[in-house]
């Protein structure tokens, strides 16, 4: 345990750094003297403040749809399961005595959590269930969940295949995920030689005899964290068969495996699968979860709606986006409370045969952040919560400055996480060329200029072409981690709007990694603020 003291220093001064790099920051002296003086170029240190707000629980009047209904017409019209609720009791001697108070009053238990005090139960009546119960415990709905669907991917979309790692800023995943637990569940995993380290199997859900026809979502998903080519290969698998193969499953069922999993001791739970639907139960168990120091994962959905999907969408739950090659939030993405975005579209995964096979979706996104997780934890010797904080602080700044609900914290880098105690790192990025609106009303463009590396770089120049013509500035000083936003005029324009913007380390240094010192941003007039 001495033995870690120093590295754990060494990682709470890291993160101290990181943060106050996106808090913290000094004045950009411009070289254009031009700009008139209500449009002269500004510049503003971008603030996350859900890097420390991303774990808190939501209070109940923000909790999501299906938490109050009263009758089973509307919540059959939401989607819940009719005639089924999920009750949980104050204690396990309330639950008992309920069990001998519906004893021939046509209601059945059909399931039960016990860490939980929780039952599932059917009747034939509602008033029967009602007249039973003390009026102290909580009645839910029980709502099906699913794996996402395959959404609209947008024009000039980038696939990722093999490159997927590469993309992530790694290459050698030896001994990633040494000694992490980590929970899939999903539509069961097969087998086979893509998976070489140990394996749990738990099935709540039949499998069919021939396991080569069996639905390969959930083999997919345990590849890209585990598998021989996946982040993290030398971690354990906690395989939960909770979905069939239509990938239909339930709310009460994934919280049953999620609270199997805590008492597992697994560290990470994947969960590529959503309900339109809040489930009390499942909140609780993703929560005591949380307590236990595991993480939960959750895929945000494949809709393309502005909400996310559930458990997502809870707050003591990661929820993933998916973004495509040149990493741009893909269309299907669900949008709206996302923690962070990943690759999500065809990254090459394993199928039910050990072949290769091109996967989509937020489900491909929500791995590649469990496998990241794993990877930190296992080299860095820290916690789930620790390495999560790690990969938000070094989340690649994307969109709209700060958080925003397309990308959350940024697109994940799992590179840059296990390189952050490494000094001597030079690494400026042009982040995105943001088009939005002043408090004037007038078109500008916000670039936002990052620090990926680990020095701090002084005297950075920015050179930007807009419509309004070539204008420079130099910011002064960046530290490592810091986020900072230079707004410049658009002017007065007609039509598309294209902005290029490019960055540069002075005095000599080299760039570790140019190919993302400068890009080129389209606006058309239909996306115009």
């Amino acid at each position: 345990m001495h033995g870690k003291r120093p590295l754990l220093i060494a990682l709470a001064v890291l993160l101290i750094g990181l943060l106050v790099g996106r808090w913290l920051g000094q004045s950009a002296s411009t070289t254009d003297g031009s700009a008139s003086s209500d449009e002269s170029i500004q510049r503003q240190v971008v603030r996350n403040q859900r890097v420390e707000d991303s774990r808190l629980p939501a209070p109940k009047s923000e909790r999501g749809p299906g938490a109050h209904f009263r009758e089973d017409s509307e919540a059959i019209a939401s989607g819940a399961i009719a005639n089924q609720r999920a009750i949980t009791f104050g204690s396990a001697e309330a639950l008992a005595a309920f069990l001998k108070k519906i004893e021939g009053k046509g209601i059945a238990v059909l399931d039960r959590i016990d860490a939980l005090n929780t039952l599932r139960l059917s009747f034939l009546n509602l008033e029967d269930l009602l007249a039973a119960l003390d009026g102290d415990e909580d009645m839910g709905f029980i709502f099906p969940a699913l794996t996402p669907g395959n959404g609209t991917v947008q024009d000039g979309a980038v696939g990722f295949g093999d490159h997927f790692l590469e993309w992530l800023g790694i290459s050698d995943t030896s001994g990633y995920g040494s000694n992490i637990k980590v929970a899939v569940l999903d539509t069961g995993v097969v087998i086979t030689d893509t998976f070489t380290g140990k394996v749990t199997q738990v099935d709540w859900v039949d499998r069919p005899t021939d396991l080569s026809s069996q639905n390969s979502h959930g083999t997919s998903v345990a590849s890209i964290i585990l598998g021989q080519l996946g982040l993290s290969p030398s971690a354990e698998l906690y395989d939960y068969r909770i979905a069939n193969d239509e990938g239909v499953s339930d709310t009460f069922l994934i919280a049953k495996a999620v609270m199997e999993a805590v008492s597992s001791g697994v560290d990470l739970i994947n969960i590529s699968l959503g309900s339109r639907g809040y489930s009390q139960v499942l909140e609780n168990a993703v929560m005591a979860a949380y307590q236990a120091g595991i993480l939960v994962i959750a895929s945000t959905g494949n809709d393309g709606y502005d909400s996310v999907s559930y458990p997502a969408s809870s707050n003591y739950v990661v929820g993933v986006g998916a973004v495509e090659g040149r990493g741009e939030v893909l269309d299907f993405s669900n949008t709206g409370n996302v923690s962070i975005t990943g690759p999500g579209l065809a990254l090459s995964a394993a199928d039910t045969s050990g072949s290769s096979t091109y996967f989509s979706g937020t489900s491909a996104a929500a791995p590649t952040v469990t496998g990241g997780i794993a990877a930190v934890m296992s080299q860095f010797g820290i916690s789930a919560e620790s390495a999560w904080r790690i990969l938000l602080a070094t989340a690649n700044e994307s969109g709209a400055p700060g958080y925003d609900s397309l990308y959350g914290e940024g697109t994940l880098n799992v590179g840059r996480a296990l390189d952050s105690q490494t000094p001597g790192i030079n690494d400026v990025a042009i982040a995105s060329n943001y088009f939005t609106t002043n408090s004037a009303g007038n078109s500008v463009v916000q670039v936002v200029v990052e620090n990926r590396g680990t020095t701090t770089l002084t005297n950075v120049p920015v050179s930007v072409t807009t419509p309004a013509g070539a204008q420079d500035a130099s910011v002064s000083s960046l530290i490592p981690g810091e986020v900072t936003v230079l707004t410049f005029p658009l002017g007065q324009s007609q039509g598309d709007v294209t902005v290029s913007s490019s960055v540069e380390i002075s005095n000599g240094v080299v760039d570790e990694n140019p190919q993302d010192n400068q890009r080129a941003d389209t606006q058309s007039t239909s996306d115009s603020p």
